[in-house]
């Protein structure tokens, strides 16, 4: 992936910034207003967010697959995503969220992603 590449997603999109090997990716998250991430986790990568604008929450899954929702986060917040930490960005308000990922851990790749649908 080329720096700065603009990746359209269903849900906004992403580009990235900076990239130091395989350990390491600096990304620009932004999640359109009334839109979700899908719920996911990583076991190559840790993540951290911080938002820059808006206003979201994080949707994560407790030891009983049940679904809990942690926040609002607003900006100069930053969450913390451990390796294997279910994880969902949830945007319900009128205004995008801009997030600066800062991934780093073994593999900072698109492939290491496991979705699951509720």
């Amino acid at each position: 992936m080329q720096p700065y590449e603009h990746v359209e997603k269903t849900w906004g999109y992403y580009r990235v910034f900076y990239e130091n090997g395989p350990e390491t990716k600096v990304k620009e998250l932004v999640c359109n207003s009334h839109s979700k991430l899908s719920l996911q986790r990583h076991f190559d990568r840790k993540e951290l967010w911080f938002f820059m604008e808006g206003e979201g929450y994080i949707n994560t899954l407790n030891s009983g697959d049940e679904l809990v929702r942690m926040g609002p986060y607003r900006q100069f917040d930053i969450a913390f995503i451990d390796y294997g930490e279910w994880h969902q960005l949830v945007n319900e308000g009128s205004v995008p969220i801009k997030i600066v990922e800062i991934q780093y851990g073994r593999k900072c790749v698109e492939e290491d992603i496991e979705r699951k649908v509720l």
